[in-house]
């Protein structure tokens, strides 16, 4: 794909990701500032408002790093701020629980957005269950692995079709992108994407050399 289109549909995607919580905001700031409502609705609308505040906060953050210039570098990733841009993410989505494990802590900037891309494309998978982030060392490898079980914990046509690098049947639009520029990250950090269909779950795998001392 050109990179221009490529640019143009992640775009698409990051305004999409971004809109949602923003009429949940504009619904609260309605109740908050309409002065014929009582003290009820306003104390809902302050408590929709605060939830959709960190929902923005928490897209915002995860997609900067995921998506944007931030995990370009080869420097080391910090486990410690993947792990609180993650269960940030998490904690505004009450649908998923997340399961951290690193195992292992040599995971360069590159490949925490690999890992930060395999989990955008599980979130539909892991509705209403558990997404298992993890990471591990096998010889010289590194593993990141991200495993859905929940209520739809498979991966649809478009989604396996884009992690091929084949186009869709419905086109590039919807989420069907972010399969594909996940597939482009992995290989452009030397490593390999491969779904994974246990039983009662699905998954993804990338495993590449480790960069990082």
């Amino acid at each position: 794909m050109e990179s221009s289109k490529l640019a143009s549909y992640v775009a698409s995607r990051i305004c999409h990701d971004l809109a949602a919580p923003l009429t949940p905001l504009m619904q609260s700031c309605e109740l908050l500032f309409d002065d014929s409502m009582g003290p009820a609705m306003r104390a809902e609308g302050e408590k929709s408002l605060k939830h959709a505040i960190a929902t923005l906060e928490a897209k915002l953050r995860f997609l900067r790093f995921a998506l944007g210039s931030q995990g370009i570098n080869d420097g080391q990733a910090s486990l410690h701020e993947m792990r609180d841009l993650f269960e940030k993410l998490f904690a505004v989505n009450s649908k998923t629980q997340l399961e951290w494990r690193m195992d292992s802590n040599r995971i360069s900037n590159r490949q925490a957005r690999v890992l930060m891309n395999m989990t955008l494309i599980m979130v539909d998978p892991a509705t209403r269950g558990v997404m298992h982030v993890t990471s591990r060392e096998e010889g010289e490898e590194l593993v990141l692995d991200v495993e859905a079980i929940g209520q739809f914990s498979n991966l649809k046509p478009e989604v396996q079709d884009a992690l091929a690098g084949k186009e869709p049947q419905g086109g590039w639009g919807g989420g069907a992108i972010q399969p594909y520029f996940t597939r482009v990250l992995a290989e452009e950090t030397g490593m390999s994407l491969v779904a994974r269909t246990p039983t009662g779950a699905a998954g993804l795998m990338a495993r590449g050399p480790i960069t990082v001392p």
